[in-house]
């Protein structure tokens, strides 16, 4: 369930960080230039696009990581297998 949640939210991520580049990029960031492949796509651009992708995935990661836990806790009671209870402050 991990990994499936994990995998949607890095999908989700992704789509996002493609609508967000392509809004900020001084030439409307045409999809044809949003491959690092792309000769186009120069390599100041790829560094950054990658840091961007590294960070938005694994927020998201974290994110929909949290959610199949809340989700499992709705559905079953307990906690999944592998997470402690948080500790109440």
């Amino acid at each position: 369930m991990s990994t499936v949640s994990a995998m949607a939210g890095a999908l989700a991520a992704r789509k996002l960080l493609e609508l967000g580049w392509n809004a900020v990029r001084k030439d409307g960031g045409s999809k044809a230039t949003l491959d690092p492949a792309d000769r186009r796509f120069s390599r100041k651009d790829a560094v950054l696009w990658a840091i961007t992708v590294g960070i938005g995935v694994g927020i998201a990661r974290i994110i929909s990581t949290r959610l199949a836990v809340i989700g499992w806790e709705a559905a079953t009671g307990t906690h999944p297998p592998g997470v402690e209870k948080p500790v109440e402050a």
